[in-house]
Order: structure tokens, then C-alpha cells, then sequence
């Protein structure tokens, strides 16, 4: 695995806010876990989230409850601010960074792990806002009664899905068999699509399987057995996604970014708050029925960039034998503008 990547603070910091004309010091947020903006320097530009340098952007989304909020802006609110925004669908968090890199979208939503291993892998990305956050009940690894699978100890020696190698659930899983004592590397991972879940876990092609959403739906209906919620105890509020940037673009684009910033929180917050809204997104987005969306745990979006909270993937991430070396990402989550 690639050593962690530590510049100095200061100059990391630096480098940032010079990029995008930030209007905030990013060691105000690093130190407060807020995001409150400082009043900007006289040679710093303050943004204008109104007047993005480009309007037709694309963004690579994982399908799922997740996902809801950004379909949502693409017709309420991306317009709003001067934003027509294609939304790509994607299968995992991986392509999500991939297709951000290679310049395919201008920002996907992915885990902060998947953007931890691509900084150490000398990819320079961003975080320019907070995706979902961890919840009760709406990630959970989920196996059949007939796998013989009914605790964490049970998962050595089974294949277990996570959808991605570095995802959310993938190390959080790791991370609480390493707690309990048990072997994580005993285990066979895989990651499969969200949509092949339903048919692997009733055919025994694998044993237990992260689901979320329709997948969790389907999982349940066969009678599945919850072996870990992703969202419950310490993970409950935890940061479990963020969106990304190159920081080429956020240098070239600092309005663009902040246009981006505001259509995301302004359509989090409303998804987040408006029940009957999640509801059909819900069943507008996945195709499932209305008592299935009803009956499912809601996806809760913050609104804001809580760098504490970000924090505390890296710190698990480390903790799971993945990760080398402490990673810091104060330096690399910018805050949100002063004002949308």
C-alpha cells in the first residue's frame, strides 16, 4: 500500500485556499470542525456561487438513497444556481474518483476512503461537500438464515460483498472484527453492483452482503439477519460520503465549485427535511413500491462540512489494518461558501 502522503499543514492549507479563492482559512475549520467561514483576505477573491465559469456539468452519483438529492437538483435546483447538471450513474465508489480524475465528471460522490487512497496515490482531490451521513438502519450487512451466519465471528472463512474495496463497508466491517478480536483477513471480499445483491445472497454466491436500499429491501424479504448496521453506536452521524474535485478544477473553476457547493447543500437539506419528498424519490428513482419506501430508514444529509467528522474515517480506516499510516484531512475539505 502507498505510504501516507504528509506535506506540511500549512503549506497543504495554503495551496488550497490560494487555488480556489476560499473565502475561509482552512485551519479555522480543521480546528473548530466547522464549517464557518473567516472573513477572506483583500488579495484572496470571494466567490460567486451565481456565476459558475461553466453551467453544463455532469456528476457521477451511486445509485441508492444517496442519490436522491442530486436527481433532485438537477431540475429544482441546480438552476438556480446557473447550473444544468447531467447526472452519471455509477456502481461504486471507485468510479467514482476515476471518472472524477480522468475529467469524465467534475465531481462524484464517493467514501472517504476511496479519496484517502487516491491522495496517497498522488491524486489531487478535494472534498467540496459532505455526502450522506451515517444513520440507523439504512446500510447494514445483511446474510440469510441459511448461510449459518448470525454474528461478526461467523464471517471468517465467508464471502462477504461489500461493493467496493474501500468502501464505507467494507471498512467498517473490517474495523469491528478487528474490536472484537477476530481475523478480517479471514474473510473472502468481493464487491458486486447493487443490483446483483438480491440474486448472489439467494443463490449462496456469496454469504453476507452490505445493502442499502432496494437491495436491503429485497435482503430482508428473503428473511435476512442484520449482522452490523453500518449507522448504528460509534458510526451514528459519522460523515459516510463526500463529493470531489480535482484540485486542478476547483483552481480553474472556484465559482463553478461554489455553484456546485450550494445546489448541493441547498438539495440535501430539502430531501433531508421533507419526508414525503425522500418517499418519492424513493419510489420515483428505484421503482419500488410506496409502503417499501415508507417502511425504509431515511438517509440524513448534514448540510454542511463537518471536518471532525470526516476525520473520524481516516482514524477507523487506520484502525481496520488498512491504511499505513494516520491520515489528516483537514487539508483537504474546503469549506462551504460564506453564503449561497
Amino acid at each position: 500500500m502507498s505510504p501516507t502522503i504528509r506535506q506540511s499543514s500549512a503549506l497543504q492549507k495554503g495551496l488550497i485556499v490560494l487555488s480556489i479563492g476560499a473565502v475561509a482559512l482552512l485551519s479555522a475549520c480543521a480546528s473548530s470542525g466547522e464549517s464557518k467561514p473567516s472573513a477572506p483576505p483583500d488579495d484572496v477573491a470571494v466567490v460567486d456561487p451565481h456565476a459558475p465559469e461553466m453551467s453544463n456539468v455532469r456528476v457521477a452519483a451511486i445509485g441508492g438513497p444517496g442519490a436522491f438529492p442530486v436527481n433532485y437538483a438537477a431540475e429544482n435546483v441546480g438552476p438556480d444556481f446557473g447550473l444544468a447538471i447531467e447526472v452519471v450513474p455509477i456502481e461504486s465508489a471507485a468510479i467514482a474518483v476515476t471518472s472524477v480524475v480522468s475529467g469524465d465528471v467534475q465531481t462524484g460522490i464517493t467514501s472517504y476512503f476511496g479519496v484517502i487512497e487516491a491522495i496517497n496515490q498522488g491524486l489531487d482531490l478535494v472534498v467540496i461537500a459532505e455526502g450522506w451521513q451515517s444513520s440507523p438502519g439504512v446500510g447494514t450487512l445483511e446474510a440469510l438464515p441459511s448461510s449459518g451466519i448470525t454474528s461478526l465471528a461467523d464471517l471468517e472463512g465467508k464471502t462477504v460483498n461489500v461493493n467496493s474495496l474501500t468502501s464505507a463497508w467494507m471498512v467498517k466491517t473490517r474495523y469491528s472484527m478487528v474490536k472484537e478480536g477476530l481475523d478480517p483477513d479471514a474473510v473472502n471480499w468481493v464487491a458486486l453492483p447493487h443490483g446483483e445483491v438480491a440474486a448472489a445472497l439467494e443463490q449462496g454466491t456469496i454469504d453476507a452482503s452490505g445493502t442499502v436500499g432496494a437491495s436491503q429491501a429485497a435482503a430482508k424479504g428473503m428473511g435476512s439477519v442484520t449482522i452490523l448496521d453500518f449507522g448504528a453506536g460509534q458510526f451514528d452521524g459519522m460523515a459516510e460520503t463526500g463529493w470531489v474535485v480535482t484540485s486542478e478544477f476547483a483552481k480553474a473553476n472556484p465559482n463553478t465549485v461554489a455553484a456546485l457547493q450550494c445546489t448541493l447543500q441547498t438539495a440535501q437539506l430539502a430531501v433531508s427535511d421533507d419526508r414525503d419528498l425522500y418517499n418519492q424519490l424513493f419510489v420515483d428513482i428505484l421503482g419500488v413500491p410506496a409502503e417499501v419506501a415508507k417502511a425504509s430508514p431515511a438517509t440524513v444529509w448534514p448540510g454542511n462540512n463537518r471536518v471532525d467528522s470526516i476525520q473520524l474515517n481516516a482514524d477507523i480506516y487506520f484502525q481496520s489494518g488498512l491504511l499505513d499510516q494516520e491520515f489528516d484531512f483537514a487539508p483537504h475539505v474546503l469549506p462551504m461558501p460564506a453564503s449561497c
